[in-house]
């Protein structure tokens, strides 16, 4: 049975909101995961490529919000402003032919979304690797150290986890949004 353009409609909404609760997720747990000790005003043990520095705010610094929190910024506020064009498009499907040009520019902020969403997944588990592995390979004075690092590398891939469900959303997304931009150019009626 082939599905109506008011059901793909509502799955690109469905993706879309999952997306952003992943990513919303994602964000507040890459901001709060610190190290149980203090190792000084360097934070040399940061994984640089997905973390938020809170020090440098307290110091009056611009924050230091980076790769992979910025990209689930950006693919909530891309997934936010979507939405609106997505329940237009179900509120009027059956009156109004939607309008290419609106689903070219989704099917493209779709595609640059889940190419971010990507690449931060990449950058995240690619740090947190290559930092586990330096950690496990080094030899360390004070066992407490390695352990208290390990914790924190570990709980590092939670978040990635979550934004690579939102890439994975973001896909589906972008399967919608490809079917639909299809389906207006066709002119034929069934999928």
């Amino acid at each position: 049975m082939a599905l109506s353009r008011k059901a793909w409609i509502a799955a690109g909404i469905g993706a879309r909101l999952l997306m952003i609760a992943a990513l919303a997720v994602s964000v507040p747990l890459t901001v709060h995961n610190h190290t149980k000790r203090d190792y000084g005003s360097d934070d040399f043990y940061k994984l640089q490529s997905y973390s938020y520095v809170i020090r440098s705010i307290e110091q009056g610094a611009p924050p230091a919000v980076l790769y992979a929190v910025a990209v689930a910024v950006i693919a909530m506020a891309a997934g936010v402003l979507q939405i609106p064009v997505s329940v237009y498009l179900l509120c009027m499907s059956k009156r109004v032919t939607p309008s290419a040009l609106i689903l070219d520019i989704s099917l493209c902020a779709d595609v640059v979304v889940t190419v971010l969403l990507a690449s931060g997944v990449g950058a995240g588990f690619g740090a947190t690797n290559d930092a586990l592995r330096y950690v496990h390979h080094v030899r360390w004075d004070d066992a407490g150290v390695k352990d208290d690092l390990v914790d924190y590398y570990n709980k590092a891939t939670v978040p990635v986890v979550f934004l690579l469900l939102g890439t994975v959303l973001s896909m589906a997304a972008t399967v919608v949004s490809a079917r639909l931009r299809a389906r207006a150019t066709d002119d034929h009626t069934d999928f």
